[in-house]
């Protein structure tokens, strides 16, 4: 028997953090509907699996907007399917991910 005989399986990891997200994106989109202050969360700087990553793309759903920039780099930006809250990605030279955020607002700040 060799190493490769081994069956292996990945487990799925949850860092519990998608919720406490959820509900972060909702306080921010309430706190712009009442008072139009604008929201920004750094997912990037948060414990987040690929598996939460993934459910959190699949809860907000897709709008209408999907651009990217190349200013000092690679900017994604993409409307959810709730108005007022974006996605914004930015990549470094070898198209990694270096920066993930949620902002809450008309348009996102790099557009501002």
């Amino acid at each position: 028997m060799s190493l490769n005989d081994i069956p292996v399986r990945a487990a799925s990891v949850v860092t519990g953090n998608l919720r406490p997200i959820l509900h972060e994106i909702r306080h921010a989109l309430s706190e712009f509907i009442t008072h139009g202050t604008h929201g920004m969360i750094d997912l990037h700087s948060l414990p987040f699996s690929p598996q939460e990553y993934t459910e959190l793309d699949e809860f907000l759903g897709e709008g209408e907007i999907d651009l990217t920039l190349n200013v000092l780099g690679k900017t994604r930006l993409r409307e959810s399917g709730y108005a007022g809250v974006w996605r914004v990605e930015h990549f470094d030279d070898n198209d990694k991910r270096i920066g993930y955020f949620i902002e809450i607002g008309h348009v996102p700040e790099i557009l501002r």
